[in-house]
């Protein structure tokens, strides 16, 4: 019988023996789960159902994972996103981060190592659920305004919706602006732990940062190599 403290998962996986694979894994680890077997049924399930966590095969039919996943961010922002695929281009990696997925994992794969990255984002929740509510929701640096509440940004009049990542380490950058913030305190910070594909994930999000600032002149994100980065706001 499913308890409250159950995490319920999603498996969109076109192979069946890979998706019945994992939903007893899933089991076995005390996670409840529901195995849909194409990007469509994935869909539908997302909109009737409430999830923990989706993971997504990339390869299927009717709507690939990629596609799956920016409907599933547009509905839900917040929502941790593993993809579990064949392609392990660099190109199809970053793609599924910019995308907005928080974990990318290439088959063949074991399911302990899943569950593992599963389980440190589930860590990473309870770390933040557990702090302090700060009743502050609007930031200001520069000529840029920030909404975390409706997840908006304005720079010089020019508006852009930001993720609930990119609010994140907007804070966090913020908070200690001007000053060198090492890569290891920024993905410990963000995504609860310091790894290869964490920090791939990083220069994914720095990226975007910058863009999200370039109409302000006085913005600047400096890489320190070797260290880390810095929100420089100058006079």
């Amino acid at each position: 019988m499913q308890t409250e403290l159950q995490q319920h998962i999603l498996i969109v996986e076109d192979e069946t023996t890979i998706g019945v694979m994992l939903k007893e894994h899933l089991k076995m680890s005390g996670f409840t789960s529901r195995l849909c077997k194409d990007g469509e049924e994935g869909w539908e399930t997302v909109k009737k159902e409430r999830f923990d966590l989706i993971i997504l095969d990339v390869n299927m039919p009717k709507k690939n994972g990629f596609e799956l996943a920016t409907l599933i961010r547009e509905h839900d922002k917040k929502i941790p996103i593993i993809f579990v695929t064949a392609n392990s281009s660099e190109s199809d990696k970053v793609k599924g981060f910019n995308i907005g997925g928080d974990e990318y994992i290439t088959k063949p794969f074991s399911p302990a190592e899943l569950i593992a990255r599963m389980n440190a984002i589930f860590r990473r929740i309870k770390a933040m659920s557990e702090e302090p509510i700060i009743a502050e929701t609007k930031l200001q640096i520069g000529n840029c305004d920030i909404d975390l509440e409706n997840h908006l940004m304005n720079c010089n009049g020019i508006e852009k919706r930001i993720s609930t990542t990119e609010s994140e380490l907007l804070k966090l950058f913020i908070k200690k602006k001007n000053k060198l913030i090492p890569r290891n305190e920024i993905l410990l910070a963000v995504w609860g732990r310091d790894d290869y594909y964490t920090a791939r994930n990083l220069d994914v999000y720095i990226n975007k940062l910058r863009k999200l600032i370039k109409e302000d002149s006085s913005l600047e994100i400096v890489n320190i190599h070797g260290s880390g980065f810095k929100l420089v706001e100058n006079s």
